[in-house]
């Protein structure tokens, strides 16, 4: 039987750079506040004055860059546990029809759910995961009675195989 690979973590390259995005236009934004203040008080003009906006400055670039760091790490940290977990071939691997799938509304609020060979796995693509998260109502390739091969650690799937 043959196979298409539809999602392989070590491939799918690191999902979340629009949150780093993010982080760092608000650390940009702290730097502004703090090492521009003729800029800031021209835009803010009625804002906070003298050292109570450079405090308010400094609190603001700390806690950006904070945010930022914690934000990079804590959404990486699943990619590369993934990544890893294909590299070093610590996963186990099940073969079968797809049952009892739960597909997940296109609002979110729930998530997408299904059986294979006994194992049941569920994911949203409302949460940021190194692991396959596409679900059906956002074009994701899983389906009822589907046949697939996953390989998996835990409920992370971090390769997907549909058969042609």
């Amino acid at each position: 039987m043959q196979f298409n690979i539809m999602y392989d973590a070590a491939k799918q390259g690191y999902p979340a750079w629009h949150l780093n995005g993010i982080g760092l236009a608000l650390v940009c934004v702290g730097l502004l506040l703090l090492l521009a203040p003729d800029f800031m008080q021209r835009l803010l003009p009625h804002g906070l004055q003298g050292k109570a906006r450079r405090i308010f400055s400094w609190f603001f670039l700390c806690f950006a860059l904070v945010a930022a760091l914690f934000t990079f790490r804590g959404t990486t940290q699943s990619y590369d546990a993934a990544a890893a977990a294909l590299r070093d071939h610590r996963y186990s691997v099940v073969e079968g029809s797809v049952t009892n799938f739960v597909p997940m509304p296109y609002g979110g609020h729930a998530q997408e759910s299904f059986v294979v060979g006994g194992r049941k796995f569920s994911y949203s693509d409302y949460i940021l995961t190194g692991c396959f998260n596409n679900t059906a109502s956002h074009g994701g390739p899983i389906r009822p009675s589907v046949f697939v091969r996953i390989s998996y650690t835990g409920n992370c799937i971090v390769r997907l195989e549909v058969a042609q």
